[in-house]
């Protein structure tokens, strides 16, 4: 929903496809609609409900003939389930990402840098407890700064951003966090050279939805072969 959110996992869902030509690649039908109202403001305050404009734009792209879809948003996932209920495709969840990622790196203590939202409405700590794991996430000064950092990439001062960002990733592995779920899409925006040079203290949600989307993809091709 975030426009930069989007194209970083557009970026990511190329860059993870092995492809030689343009028509090996990924059909793909975005909707990218910035005016969906605030999920982060809906959930912890009040304000207008994002579910319908939600609704509206997966209505439009199953008229569009897609068969499955994505949200490059963690918060968002809070309307998941409904979503399905609602759409009648199928969709790979972010979270679900995630969580298999944890279970494969046989994680035992998961830093989360996420929205206020997403800490709010525990959609990562109830997944995580349910499999004998601890979640850390930063105290309420620091969770204001991870705020004030995502602010900041919506608004394009990426440097800005990084260096809030930064300061709270290390703060969480100062407690003992194995590795850091960046947690709201827009964070591996800032977080570039973390990704990049420690990319086993990083969960970058915005990866592992893209690395699972070829993954899905390939799955009947490799069928039929």
């Amino acid at each position: 929903m975030g426009p930069l959110a989007t194209v970083d996992f557009m970026n990511k869902l190329i860059e993870q496809t092995q492809a030689t030509s343009d028509q090996q690649h990924i059909p793909l039908m975005v909707c990218s609609v910035p005016q969906i109202p605030d999920r982060t403001r809906f959930l912890t305050s009040g304000g207008e409900d994002p579910f319908p404009a939600m609704l509206q734009g997966l209505k439009m792209l199953k008229r569009a003939g897609v068969d499955c879809f994505v949200i490059p948003c963690n918060t968002a996932h809070y309307w998941h389930q409904k979503l399905l209920q609602h759409s009648y495709m199928s969709s790979i969840s972010i979270i679900d990402c995630v969580l298999d990622e944890i279970e494969f790196r046989k994680l035992k203590k998961i830093g989360l840098l996420a929205t206020s939202a997403t800490i709010k409405t525990e959609l990562y700590q109830k997944r995580i407890a349910s499999l004998s794991r601890q979640t850390i996430i930063p105290d309420s000064h620091g969770q204001s700064l991870v705020m004030q950092g995502i602010h900041d990439i919506k608004a394009g001062k990426i440097d800005s951003g990084c260096a809030k960002l930064t300061a709270q990733f290390q703060r969480l592995l100062e407690q003992g966090a194995e590795a850091i779920i960046l947690g709201c899409t827009e964070i591996p925006l800032a977080l570039q050279g973390l990704t990049a040079t420690q990319p086993e203290r990083c969960l970058d949600a915005t990866l592992l939805l893209a690395q699972a989307c070829v993954k899905r993809y390939q799955q009947p091709q490799m069928q039929a072969a």
